[in-house]
């Protein structure tokens, strides 16, 4: 399933739902009504499906999708959501820019494996970051089943970003980076987000008081960003 919405000639936003959604999240239908009335942007999102697929198949499918929007568009906005951010911002590491100006990374998760890890136990993953079984669990509601080898492949490619207290990104990134992240935020910890801040030369670091969903902020954060010409 996917979303695509050719608003404007010049200028996409690709946006990553996060690991439990899918494109019926309410930022991306925020999103999409917006730019339709706005013509901002053209706006292009798809199910993801995390779960099923490596982090590297992801970024592969990601890179593909890329470079070919490139070839149609001069300006992309390349915005994640929690594990979705946790994509976008590995692409920067690891792919081909093409086109991608910019980053807008909502309540990010820069550590998606250790956090499962800490949110279930060692005691229940440990076949499972072996690489020996698949890995179930209840998310938000939401019965989750990751490939068994989903960790594996984080772990041989280094993708967690934010490890022991350090960063694993460029300091002076290629792109124009901008954190959204909120205070009551009980799914990631806001202090990955100040740390990446710290560590990174990033445009802007906005803290709302909002919870993960960022449910009562994103729409007004966004719409401030393109009336101010930052994303």
């Amino acid at each position: 399933m996917f979303f695509y919405d050719a608003n404007n000639p010049k200028k996409l936003w690709i946006h990553l739902h996060g690991f439990a959604t899918n494109v019926w999240g309410s930022k991306i239908e925020f999103a999409r009504n917006y730019f339709k009335r706005t013509k901002a942007f053209s706006f292009y999102a798809m199910d993801m499906d995390y779960e099923k697929h490596t982090t590297t198949e992801v970024l592969d499918v990601l890179e593909a999708l890329v470079l070919g929007f490139s070839q149609r568009y001069e300006d992309i906005v390349l915005c994640g959501s929690s594990h979705g951010a946790y994509v976008a911002a590995n692409y920067v590491r690891f792919k081909k820019l093409g086109n991608v100006k910019r980053l807008l990374l909502l309540a990010p998760s820069f550590r998606t494996l250790d956090l499962v890890v800490k949110e279930l136990g060692e005691d229940k993953v440990r076949k499972w970051l072996e690489g020996k079984e698949v890995l179930r669990f209840t998310e938000e509601g939401v019965e989750i089943e990751v490939r068994e080898d989903f960790a594996v492949d984080i772990l041989e490619k280094g993708y967690e970003i934010v490890r022991d207290g350090e960063v694993y990104f460029p300091e002076d990134p290629p792109v124009d980076i901008i954190l959204v992240h909120g205070t009551r935020d009980e799914v990631v910890p806001i202090e990955d987000s100040r740390l990446f801040a710290q560590k990174v030369r990033i445009s802007e670091f906005i803290e709302v008081e909002d919870d993960h969903q960022l449910s009562e902020s994103f729409g007004k954060v966004l719409t401030r960003l393109v009336e101010e010409g930052k994303v």
